[in-house]
Formats: C-alpha cells, structure tokens, sequence
C-alpha cells in the first residue's frame, strides 16, 4: 500500500488537479499496521519500514496542493499518523483516534512523535502517545486533531464540499499560503507575499474587488 502511495503521489504532484481528498475503503479509514506481519520484523527490516512510511507521508505533506483527510471510522497508529500529515481533517462522529503503539512495547514510527506535537502541543500528544488510549471523534475535535465533525453519512458530502472551495481558489496563492504555514518563515512570507502582486491572478482578483 505504502508503494503505491507513493507512486500515486509522484504522478499527483505533476498534475493540474487542484485539491487532495483521501478517504478509507468500507467503514475504517486505516486500522494500522499489519501487527501479525510486524510482529517478526529485525531491526533492520523494522528501520526499513519506519524510513519508508516516513518518506511517503512525508511526500503527501510535501505536496503543493491542499490535502484533506475524510476520516470514515478508525484512525489508529499509521492511520492517525496519516491524517496528521494532512492539511485539513473532516471526521466522521463514530471515528476513532489514537497512536497505541507504545501498548505493543514500540514507538510510532511514522512521524507520529513529530506531528502530533505540532497539531495538538506537546501536553496532550504526550497523553496520546505515552498512554496510548483511543480518542473519540469529539475529542479529537476538541484538541484540534481535526477540523469538523459530522454525520457519518453526511461525510462524503462535506468533504467534498471543503475540496469544491478549495479547488475554487486562486492556485498560486492557494499553494504559496501552504508552503508558507509549514515552512514557519516571516521572511519567506514577505517575498511570497510581494511575489504574488505580480501574477495576472492577483490583479485580476484585487480589480474584481474594487469593481464590486
């Protein structure tokens, strides 16, 4: 799966599509990891594996477009590390979140030590990840885990909503205003920013306005 991700990345981030939605097949999003599978890993084929997901996910951050997440039930271990490294979270009431690895005597290996620091502080992504308890789609919420939370059958219909708006934006800003909240630079902002007055698609939208 993580190979094939990683194909459909490269081939996305030369493409003219504007907006990212992943969402799971049946009712989870992505349970995790295959335990019976990891179960006999050496630490050679464990690293392996680690540096792996590591560069994929890392590869569907790095995308310019805007990435979000539909979270269609559990989002456990590599699956919850999966929507972290997503721009936008929309989840379904009955998804269930959690980083559980450290129950199994391991670590996330995914960028979940990473990520989820970022996305919730570091307070309670210790909480996650030292007790490695299951969160519900309202607390997720709540932490700022995800952006919004709805009805299960209500999910598809909101996310793609959220893509449609997304996809409706000016792509050069749109993409510049991205890499600019990852990158965490007040001078790459300023150059971006001055950058974006000489593109046809900010004179054309600032007329608009005026003209209204």
């Amino acid at each position: 799966m993580l190979r094939d991700l990683s194909k459909a990345l490269r081939g996305l981030a030369r493409d003219d599509s504007r907006v990212l939605l992943i969402t799971g097949e049946g009712k989870t999003f992505v349970a995790g990891a295959d335990i019976k599978e990891m179960a006999d890993f050496t630490t050679r084929e464990a690293k392996r594996f680690s540096l792996l997901f590591q560069k994929v996910l890392a590869g569907l951050e790095g995308l310019p477009k805007p990435v979000a997440a539909a979270v269609n039930g559990h989002a456990l271990g590599g699956g919850c590390e999966l929507v972290l490294a997503c721009d936008l979270a929309i989840a379904s009431e009955d998804a269930v979140f959690g980083q559980p690895e450290v129950l199994l005597g391991i670590v996330p290996g995914a960028g979940g030590t990473q990520r989820l620091p970022q996305r919730v502080g570091r307070l309670r992504a210790k909480e996650l990840i030292l007790t490695g308890r299951k969160i519900t789609a309202a607390e997720a919420l709540s932490m700022g885990l995800v952006n919004r939370v709805v009805p299960r059958e209500r999910l598809m219909e909101e996310a793609m909503a959220l893509a449609k708006t997304l996809a409706s934006n000016p792509p050069k800003a749109l993409k510049a205003a991205k890499a600019l909240i990852d990158s965490g630079s007040y001078r790459k902002e300023a150059e971006s920013f001055s950058r974006l007055f000489g593109t046809e698609e900010q004179r054309a939208l600032m007329k608009r306005f005026l003209e209204r």
